[in-house]
């Protein structure tokens, strides 16, 4: 099977999936319905979901099942409402249901923009380290280095959705890891259906960790944004960061741990150095 045909089956059972997570969790009393009785599984039938999305139930059913139809924009917007999606939802939804050739983004540039590197450095006492489109790190500074060991592994596993997971020192420090891993996961998913790198990412973490497993099995969608994180440091105790996704051209991410407090801000500046 050539590669764009494996890619449009890949895509068609993510979208069976994310329909049936999404119908799955809605409630009859949500939208308007009696409960009924005698229900076998959670969340709505098929053809109560097509009568609220004013689609045929045949349709949707084949549509939920993985086949080869190509649904407009105007009833892809219907589901979306009917299943109260929200819009890095909506827009994964669109992007799923699109012929993958109208939807396939070019690779991340090969060269690395020297201005962003130096900006990536510039952000000292800050760790800041600079992404592409694939989640590979390309450029840190030396407080960056020293959270996650950027330069100690090879190219091929310093993407960092993998390394939230692989590399078990920053794993330990952060302060309720299971609820950002999630997060990632999500925000991974979300930019996921159109970059093979990316798809291939997902599958390593799905064969190597069985949480990354369970919780893509959820499918979750995020969108890419900033957070607050606190990191239990071994040696500087803890660090109260805010960490800020700047985006930019080509795909590119400048990712900053901001202090939240001055006690941070001090503590930082051993960071490279412990």
């Amino acid at each position: 099977m050539a590669v764009k045909e494996l890619r449009r089956d890949e895509r068609r059972t993510e979208l069976s999936d994310f329909l049936r997570t999404r119908r799955a969790r809605l409630t009859p009393e949500q939208v308007g319905l009696a409960p009924g009785v005698r229900r076998r599984t959670p969340g709505l039938r098929r053809e109560e979901l097509a009568l609220l999305a004013g689609v045929g139930v045949t349709w949707y059913t084949w549509l939920e099942q993985g086949r080869r139809i190509n649904p407009s924009a105007e009833v892809l917007g219907s589901l979306a409402r009917t299943l109260r999606l929200d819009r890095a939802e909506t827009d994964y939804l669109f992007r799923l249901a699109t012929d993958p050739s109208a939807a396939d983004r070019d690779p991340a540039p090969a060269e690395l923009p020297i201005p962003l590197a130096r900006l990536t450095t510039a952000q000292s006492p800050a760790p800041a380290f600079l992404m592409d489109a694939d989640w590979q790190v390309r450029a840190w500074n030396p407080e960056a280095d020293a959270l996650f060991a950027f330069s100690r592994h090879s190219p091929a596993d310093r993407n960092l959705a993998w390394l939230a997971f692989a590399h078990r020192p920053n794993r330990d420090r952060t302060v309720d890891w299971e609820q950002h891993a999630r997060r990632l996961i999500a925000q991974l998913r979300a930019t996921a259906g159109d970059r093979p790198a990316l798809a291939a990412t997902l599958d390593r973490l799905r064969t190597h960790f069985p949480e990354a497993a369970r919780w893509l099995d959820e499918h979750q969608i995020s969108e890419r944004a900033g957070t607050a994180k606190d990191l239990a440091h071994e040696t500087l105790g803890l660090l109260r960061i805010d960490q800020l996704v700047l985006q930019a051209p080509d795909g590119f991410q400048l990712v900053v741990f901001s202090p939240r407090d001055e006690e941070t801000t001090g503590r930082l500046r051993g960071l490279a150095g412990a």
